[in-house]
């Protein structure tokens, strides 16, 4: 009893808890149902053992001043559903932009829009770089 009374005076508390509950619920499920995979750059550089893979970035070109992985392609992000039919559906895709966040979006629309095999890299290039993996410029 005294617990509800206690939530009733703190509705401020009480909603941001319900809200974090709801996002932890919500962050679960999507990470369960997604059907892309997340790799880390360990992944990623097993994944390159494909020599078809197809790699992915999806940084905007002046992003790419930094550098960027080894034999990939360049569609940035605003492009990428305007040059879906470009890439082969049957190919294994590794997608990363510069922290992650964008290429989790692609990996979602490119498994969304029926290619196999999908993969985001953790951390994106940033990780690519802490991680002194080769790049190119």
């Amino acid at each position: 009893m005294e617990f509800i009374q206690f939530l009733q005076g703190e509705l401020l508390l009480t909603g941001t808890l319900f809200a974090l509950i709801i996002l932890l619920i919500v962050n679960f499920y999507s990470e369960k149902f997604r059907k892309y995979e997340v790799v880390d750059t360990n992944g990623a550089v097993s994944l390159m053992d494909d020599d078809e893979l197809v790699i992915l970035d999806v940084r905007e070109e002046k992003e790419r001043n930094a550098g960027f992985i080894l034999n990939d392609i360049n569609i940035p992000m605003g492009q990428v559903k305007g040059k879906i039919d470009s890439l082969e559906k049957s190919k294994n895709i590794l997608v990363y932009c510069k922290s992650g966040t964008r290429s989790d979006r692609i990996a979602d629309l490119l498994s969304k829009s029926d290619f196999q095999k999908v993969y985001s890299l953790k951390g994106g290039f940033n990780s690519w770089l802490k991680a002194e993996l080769p790049i190119d410029k």
